[in-house]
């Protein structure tokens, strides 16, 4: 399926609006991700009645496909670092399990085999896919390697570490973690060593995404009934925020230039798509 769509702008806010005026209103657009060559944007909605994965075409002409097709819930979908291939979860065969598949939707393959909850895959600068699992009994931090199926259990403890994302550079890991009683931003080594907490004050903070520079993290921050978007360095300092727009933003993804983020954004009661603006 292929539909049109066009681009609202303004004041530097570019509200993504896929499918026209025909889509029913009542549907969700969320969990986007901006590809490596900035001309496409994958991402999760239940406008078909179920949560499938799409992809949108910015240029040029603003073209949206569907690329699954299951009756089950296809979620978290992430574009590899060459752009080539999109890693998701999906409780398809009955429980959720990492899946990868061509740009096209073409070619899906089941990476994970396990009974228990596998879900929020991200990739690492060389192709290895880090994700969350509950296989030992308590959500960890796993990485695999699509091409020979070898697994490593980065994180070992008693808290849960969710929503991994690997530095372009190659020498950290983002992740949440409730382990001090709240969700926080923590940082280590691939080898799982050196962690160092990055958020530290009341709220929610989670989901992360690094710029594809390295040089910034960005986040969803929820603080009462407010959730925006905002921005650290690596080592923690230099908060901003990206948005105080009093809508519930959450799940940002950058720009392969770094000067603009797609996240979702509750709006009228429906999330939808929204690219801003964030360097002059």
């Amino acid at each position: 399926m292929v539909v049109r769509g066009f681009f609202a702008v303004l004041s530097g806010i570019i509200f993504v609006i896929v499918g026209g005026f025909a889509q029913p209103k009542g549907f969700n657009d969320f969990a986007p991700d901006w590809s490596p060559d900035g001309t496409k944007i994958v991402f999760v909605s239940d406008r078909d009645g179920n949560s499938e994965i799409y992809l949108l075409t910015l240029a040029p002409v603003t073209d949206l496909v569907r690329l699954t097709h299951n009756r089950a819930s296809d979620l978290s979908p992430r574009f590899s670092p060459d752009g080539s291939k999109i890693v998701f979860y999906s409780s398809r065969d009955g429980n959720y399990e990492i899946y990868m598949m061509n740009t096209d939707g073409s070619g899906v393959t089941r990476l994970t085999q396990n009974t228990a909850t596998d879900w929020d895959p991200n990739w690492t600068p060389d192709g290895k896919i880090v994700f969350e699992s509950y296989r030992d009994g308590w959500p960890d931090l796993y990485l695999l390697d699509p091409l020979t199926g070898a697994m490593e259990r980065l994180t070992q403890d008693d808290y849960r570490e969710a929503f991994p994302a690997w530095s372009p550079k190659n020498d950290k890991i983002v992740f949440a973690s409730y382990r001090e009683g709240s969700w926080d931003l923590y940082a280590m080594r691939p080898n799982g060593l050196v962690r160092q907490k990055l958020t530290n004050g009341e709220g929610i903070f989670w989901h992360p995404a690094w710029s594809r520079d390295g040089q910034f993290i960005a986040f969803e921050a929820v603080r009462g009934d407010e959730s925006d978007i905002a921005r650290i360095t690596p080592d923690g300092q230099n908060f901003l925020w990206l948005t105080r727009d009093g809508y519930a933003d959450s799940h940002p993804s950058w720009s392969p230039d770094g000067k603009r983020i797609v996240y979702a954004s509750l709006r009228n009661g429906y999330q939808r798509l929204v690219i801003r603006d964030v360097l002059p």
